[in-house]
Order: structure tokens, then sequence, then C-alpha cells
């Protein structure tokens, strides 16, 4: 607020300067305008500095306690306020996120065995999905919905991607479908471009993971099923 005042004062005497007809009073306002568009110019940058430094510092911090949580393999946001996580040794996954850098660290702890769903979402359309099919039905949508699309080439929006998510369902009646986003832009960007590539190879990368992991748990409980 301080410096917006500082900036427009400047002005002020700047407007003033070109409106008086006195060579003495034209020059002493020009002159004080330029002093304080200067002194507000300082108090910007000091205080743009001062916001940079805080927002890295509390990126690094946050960036360690997402870090701090037990995992084997993980993955973390560019902007440092989520993280996917699994932990081999205790067999869970988790989610760990936070509307912004100030606000407390939510945590989601899921059981490999509590995992039943995932699929690659591309704008709101489905791409690939690997189910538990020890469960009938899919827990993501109506199955019609959730049945995955044959992308047409020749279609120009197919050129261009606004969000990319892996959707993951799980035994969690407070929460049971989890989303992390790979990419979330508001304009679309070509499929070309290295930002989509890269986002997509680490959806695909983490798709088979969560994939490998249901298919585990549902050949374990195949012999289960059987004997009773």
């Amino acid at each position: 607020m301080k410096t917006f005042f500082v900036f427009f004062l400047g002005i002020i005497y700047l407007l003033l300067a070109n409106a008086v007809e006195s060579i003495l009073f034209n020059r002493l306002y020009f002159l004080i305008g330029i002093v304080l568009i200067i002194v507000g110019s300082i108090h910007y940058l000091k205080e743009r500095n001062s916001y940079l430094k805080w927002l890295e510092d509390m990126r690094e911090a946050s960036e360690r306690e997402l870090l701090a949580i037990p995992h084997t393999q993980c993955i973390l946001s560019e902007d440092s306020l989520s993280a996917l996580l699994l932990d081999e040794p205790t067999n869970t996954l988790y989610f760990a996120s936070r509307e912004n850098l100030e606000e407390e660290l939510i945590k989601k702890v899921i059981h490999f065995d509590k995992i039943y769903e995932v699929a690659i979402v591309e704008d709101e359309i489905f791409i690939a999905r690997t189910s538990n099919h020890l469960i009938s039905g899919s827990l993501l949508e109506d199955e019609q919905d959730v049945e995955v699309e044959e992308i047409d080439e020749d279609d120009p929006a197919y050129n261009t991607v606004s969000q990319l998510a892996l959707k993951i369902v799980a035994d969690n009646l407070s929460d049971p479908i989890l989303e992390y986003v790979f990419l979330d832009e508001e304009e679309p960007i070509s499929r070309e471009e290295d930002e989509y590539l890269e986002s997509l190879e680490l959806c695909e990368k983490w798709y088979q993971k969560i994939s490998v992991i249901i298919k585990r748990y549902e050949l374990e409980r195949v012999p289960i099923r059987h004997w009773q």
C-alpha cells in the first residue's frame, strides 16, 4: 500500500509539473515526482525480492515435509503442494497435499490391498483403466462413462490437452476417489510440447505401478475365494 501511494504521489507531482507555467515550480514538481517514483520503485523491488525469498523458503519447507513421509518411490508437484508416494516395505500408498503453502498438509494413507481401480483421465476422457475384476462394475462413474475411448487423431481437439490426471479408487469411505494431477493448464497445449510428453510419461509410469499393485492383490484373493 505504501509503495502504491508513493508511486501515485509521484505521478501527481509529474502532472503538476506539466500543468504549472512557472519554470521554477515546473522543475521542482518534476524533480519531486521523479524522486518519488524512484523511491517507490526501490520499495517495490525490495518487497518483491522479500516475497520471492519467502515463497522459496515456504516451498523448500513444504518439499521437506512431503519427502519426510516414508517412501521408496515418489513424485512431487512442481509447486511443492502435493505428492504421490509409495512405500513398498509397508505396502502403503500416500496422497499428500495442501491448498497453499500456508495451509496444513493433508495426508491420506491407503494400503495396497485397499486400491480397487486406477485410470488415466485426459480432459475428462478415460484413456486407460485398470480395475480389480473381483469387484463388479466400475467405482469411478457409470460403466458407460468409464469405457476407454478411442481417440480420433483427425479431430482438431485431439492435438491439444488441458489436464492430465491419475484417478484412484480406494477403500476409503470419506474420500474414495483420489486424484493426482500431472498437468493442469488454463490454455490447452499441444501434444507435441515437451511439457505434455513429460507429464504423460510420468502419468503412464505411475498408472503401471498402481495397475501392478491392483493385479497383485487380485491374484492373491483368487485362491482364497476358490477355497471359500
